[in-house]
């Protein structure tokens, strides 16, 4: 398999398949294709996998791959303005990505889910279920806004604002935690929750929360809408 990551803010993915190779990626996810490059629903996990990945937002199946009688390429892009990365794995590692930030495997990997405590599913942003994948191949995350990645020595432990993460290697430990005090939870404009990771391995944040990106478009459309009809009105 051989990949390009294209563009700067609003970046896309294109990936060269040899005959008979496969990739699967999110639904909903895709650009463009070759002709002769067939896309089949897979379901992952079985039906319990479908029900668990839609509990998350996530979509129920994903979309495989597969170039058919001669190479082909698959594009594959975020929905919203973002950096693409692409996430080696060795056999015996394992990756941790959130619903939204994956975009797209090699057929090589394994995908599963990775429950996390009842906390982190209600109060960290990122849902009872994150995806777990684990080697050898390559995983494509996306990221809204710019890429920030932190690499932990095991020294300090990183404390992140939940929805903010995109995705993290399975040897941090991963829980939620209460902020500071009342006060900062109130009025510190940080919400209730932090994300703390701690041991050795790397982080993968989102530079804007989709979240918060998504509420000022709805709120900033309502009220714009809103004036309008108001001023038509008059």
């Amino acid at each position: 398999m051989k990949y390009s990551i294209i563009g700067n803010s609003m970046q896309s993915l294109d990936i060269g398949l040899d005959q008979g190779e496969k990739v699967y990626g999110d639904s909903g996810k895709l650009l463009s294709k070759s002709e002769n490059v067939v896309m089949t629903p897979r379901l992952v996990g079985g039906v319990i996998g479908a029900i668990e990945r839609k509990i998350t937002g996530a979509t129920a199946l994903l979309t495989e791959f597969y170039a058919k009688d001669s190479p082909g390429v698959v594009s594959m892009s975020g929905v919203m303005p973002g950096k693409i990365k692409a996430i080696d794995i060795d056999d015996g590692e394992a990756f941790i990505a959130e619903h939204y930030a994956f975009l797209a495997a090699q057929d090589s990997v394994k995908f599963t889910m990775q429950t996390v405590s009842i906390g982190a599913a209600f109060f960290g942003g990122a849902g009872l279920i994150l995806q777990k994948f684990e080697g050898s191949g390559t995983v494509f995350i996306h990221t809204v806004g710019d890429m920030i990645e932190y690499d932990l020595d095991g020294t300090k432990a990183l404390e992140v604002e939940p929805g903010h993460i995109a995705g993290f290697d399975s040897t941090l430990s991963y829980k939620i935690r209460f902020v500071d005090n009342i006060r900062t939870a109130l009025f510190g404009g940080v919400g209730l929750f932090l994300a703390k990771f701690e041991g050795k391995g790397r982080v993968f944040l989102h530079s804007v929360s989709r979240f918060k990106l998504s509420s000022e478009i709805f709120i900033n459309g309502y009220i714009q809408n809103k004036n309008l009809i108001q001023n038509k009105k008059q």
